[in-house]
Parts: C-alpha cells; structure tokens; sequence
C-alpha cells in the first residue's frame, strides 16, 4: 500500500498510460530505470529507493501473463540470485533451461486426472421384474 503523495509522484514520473497499467496489474505505482526488455516484449525495471523486496518488478507486453512469460535468466535476476541484469551480462541459455511450458489450466489441453484403481463398492444398480 502506498501513500497519496507517493502515488501522486509515481503518475507525474510514469505517466497517465502507464499509471493506469500497473494500478491495473500490481495494484500500485512503481518508477525506475528501464534495466532490460527481454524477447517476449516483458520489461524489467529497478528502483533501489523502493523497500526492500520490492525493487524490481517485470511489465508484461501481453494482457494474460504467466509465470512462464519469465525466461531463466530474467528470474535470476528479479529474484535477486544475480545482481547484475542479463543485459549487463553475458548469460548463455543453458540446455537445460528448455522452451517454457504455458499454463493450459481450464483450456482442453488442461491436465485431466484419472482413476486407475479398482472401486471397493459398486453402485446398486435395480432389477426390474416383469409384470405377470
């Protein structure tokens, strides 16, 4: 949560549009300087004026972001495992880090869960007799 004069600051120094986007994302006003825009169009900014914890923040180019829209080197950084941002250094995707996976949750590609064992009890199921 932010005070009035701290958001009143934070729209002169970003701007209407901008305002309005992170008030819509994050739920306050951040400023700082640009450290890097990654190949999905996400920029990364910086304010080592802001508390602790709450210095570097991603905006997300699309309008449904993920988890996965971060690519290995960026979380490094805004997770504070280097300091310096991948722009700065020369970080090589590793093998290992892979395509990211998108979250398919609540779509038909979503993972569906099954049953492979055998139930103890069954359902009654009636008999009809015949009329006489």
């Amino acid at each position: 949560m932010s005070t009035i004069g701290r958001t009143l600051k934070n729209l002169v120094k970003v701007g209407p549009a901008s305002y309005f986007k992170q008030m819509n994302n994050i739920g306050d006003t951040k400023w700082g300087r640009l450290a890097g825009i990654d190949a999905n169009g996400n920029k990364y900014f910086e304010n080592n004026d802001e508390v602790s914890g709450r210095e570097r923040w991603v905006e997300y180019a699309s309008n449904f972001p993920e988890a996965g829209d971060i690519s290995p080197d960026w979380h490094m950084w805004l997770s504070r495992i280097v300091q310096e941002p991948p722009t700065e250094m020369n970080i090589q995707p590793q093998k290992w880090w892979g395509e990211p996976i998108p979250n398919f949750s609540g779509t038909v590609k979503g993972y569906k869960t099954y049953n492979t064992t055998t139930p103890k009890l069954y359902a009654w199921e009636p008999t009809v007799k015949a009329r006489e």
